[in-house]
């Protein structure tokens, strides 16, 4: 007869662990439901200016999502190129290879523009740093049930500019980030003005974020907590500059900004979506509910571990099978990959004994080998 299948879920990344405990420690859906939507709404009572845009009759509409152009530099006469507004086909919503200079008509492909950067101060280091050129160009918003589409206008571009002059939210993760391969080998995040945690967010995404992560931290049950804050850190990349914008055909499925980014990589595309926090999560919430009421999860069948492999704290003879998830050489770099949404939590993977190939941590092929040993032993 079987029984319970009681589970030890292990792995090296807090983040891992995180989302583990979540989906298997009990708690109350309906609580959360109400918790979420609450958290939503007092993000929106305290910054839904920042994603306000006028309708044309005069009515209020809300952001959803707020497309931004990288501005290139044209290698004929230097002039100025958004690449969206030059690059982009409005009929095929693709990229074209090849388009006009709208200052000197001379052929254009990406290899024959020119990266402009931008140099400020940031009000978080103090120190003067070199961002690339970007320019709102489109905007998505809703007005009751219906959406529409436009152009920035002065009202859009002094709303931007008045969250831009704000000082820096209290809470965003703002450290230097650290030389790992995927920030500094596999892409080079310094060429792309992204040399410190914060850079990876406009600012009203950091205001946004800081602001979620601060209302989920407050709430008086603990188990809630650790619920909003498994709701909020789903929209961490989501809401960063490698939210890639893919424009969608009219009537073909999946039209979502949510969640665009590149998986397996650090990518900071030359088009991305701005996302406001309710487009971002408010769907979300709504598939969480429906999945935990439909599978809901069962106090003290699990035991969630954070560590390696080769020291499980569990005694010989208890195990009845094992299920393996075995890291894949210089495949993918868990650990890099997990410092964006781990210094949320204050909490970073310890690399040390991380099982992979990695130049910049100096681990070989032997050295793989090696932990990879020890983990199966």
């Amino acid at each position: 007869v079987w029984g319970a299948r009681r589970a030890v879920l292990n792995d090296l990344s807090p983040a891992a662990t995180f989302i583990a405990a979540n989906y298997n420690v009990p708690f109350d859906v309906g609580a959360f439901r109400t918790a979420a939507h609450a958290l939503l709404d007092q993000v929106d009572a305290e910054l839904g200016w920042m994603y306000e845009t006028k309708h044309p009759d005069g009515r209020v509409g809300r952001i959803d999502y707020t497309v931004w152009s990288e501005v290139f530099q044209c290698s004929a006469c230097s002039g100025e190129v958004v690449f969206t507004e030059e690059a982009l086909d409005d009929d095929t919503k693709r990229v074209r290879e090849s388009f006009p200079c709208p200052h000197c008509n001379t052929a254009l492909t990406r290899k024959r523009l020119s990266r402009i950067h931008d140099t400020a101060l940031d009000p978080v280091t103090h120190e003067t740093i070199r961002t690339l050129r970007r320019r709102p160009v489109h905007i998505e918003y809703t007005v009751g049930e219906d959406t529409f589409t436009k152009v920035p206008d002065a009202d859009d571009l002094a709303v931007i500019q008045r969250a831009a002059s704000l000082p820096p939210p209290a809470g965003l993760p703002s450290e230097k980030i650290p030389y790992m391969h995927m920030t500094h080998e596999r892409a080079n995040l310094a060429s792309l003005g992204v040399t410190h945690l914060h850079h990876f967010f406009l600012p009203r995404a950091q205001h946004a974020l800081a602001r979620m992560w601060q209302k989920a931290d407050a709430h008086p049950d603990a188990r809630m907590r650790l619920m909003l804050r498994f709701l909020v850190e789903q929209a961490i990349w989501g809401m960063s500059v490698m939210n890639r914008y893919q424009p969608i055909m009219h009537g073909e499925p999946g039209g979502s900004q949510v969640n665009r980014q590149q998986s397996g990589v650090y990518y900071v595309a030359s088009q991305i979506s701005e996302v406001s926090p309710r487009y971002n999560l408010l769907n979300r919430v709504d598939r969480l509910v429906r999945a935990f009421k439909k599978m809901p999860s069962v106090d003290g069948n699990v035991i969630v571990t954070t560590g390696t492999c080769a020291a499980l704290p569990v005694p010989d003879a208890s195990i009845d099978y094992i299920f393996t998830d075995p890291p894949f050489g210089e495949n993918i770099y868990y650990a890099d990959l997990n410092f964006l949404v781990e210094s949320f939590h204050r909490v970073t993977t310890d690399a040390t004994p991380e099982a992979i190939v990695d130049k910049a941590k100096k681990k070989t092929l032997l050295d793989y080998q090696e932990l990879m040993t020890a983990a199966f032993r």
